[in-house]
């Protein structure tokens, strides 16, 4: 994920945040499992199977990918808020560009789950592609790509995105989904090591 052309943070980390695990996990429990992070790196994916930036998740057969490494054509997906760089010959980036990938890649069968910026006034926001929307009612935290630690600090609200084969709707409904009951499922999904490299991740962050 990250933040856009506003953020302080400096640019080599803007789009290196990773989600924190416990978000991750608890929605993996309350909605569905993935098996490939989409817009990862060799340092911060949270999956075994995952796409980095050289791979680019938006030129990739996402249901050849998962067929080829032996997984479920299932695709979590925190992508890097950046601006479209509109001068890429092949593009990587832009949110309006990821979601109608998504869009492309549930009609082939492949599930997917996106945690992002919840702006539903923005004219790439999924109400037309997306199965289903669920707003996080109360902010969340994402891991800091250069302290390595969660920042609590978030000022903007977010939500997640699901892309379910067979399912896509006139108009995707908003329904609510609560801070406090994602921590929850994922953190008992942490304790009992149901996601091997989302615990080794949440115990890097904990100091264990």
């Amino acid at each position: 994920m990250l933040l856009d052309h506003l953020s302080n943070t400096p640019a080599e980390y803007r789009d290196s945040w990773r989600t924190d695990p416990r978000i991750a996990a608890g929605l993996f429990t309350l909605l569905r499992p993935c098996h490939i992070d989409g817009c990862a790196s060799n340092e911060n994916h949270l999956l075994p199977v995952y796409f980095t930036r050289n791979d680019n998740c938006l030129q990739l057969d996402w249901r050849q990918e998962a067929e080829q490494r032996g997984v479920e054509p299932a695709v979590y997906v925190n992508p890097p808020f950046s601006k479209e760089d509109v001068r890429a010959m092949t593009p990587h980036n832009g949110m309006a560009n990821f979601f109608r990938k998504a869009r492309n890649e549930a009609g082939n069968g492949v599930y997917s789950q996106w945690l992002f910026r919840a702006r539903p006034g923005e004219l790439w926001f999924p109400w037309f592609l997306a199965s289903r929307i669920w707003f996080i009612v109360g902010r969340i935290g994402f891991v800091d790509a250069e302290s390595g630690e969660i920042d609590n600090e978030q000022t903007e609200n977010h939500c997640v995105a699901e892309f379910i084969p067979g399912e896509h709707p006139f108009m995707a409904t908003g329904l609510p989904l609560n801070r406090d009951d994602i921590l929850a499922a994922g953190i008992k999904a942490l304790e009992n090591r149901k996601y091997s490299v989302l615990t080794e991740r949440y115990e890097q962050l904990v100091g264990c």
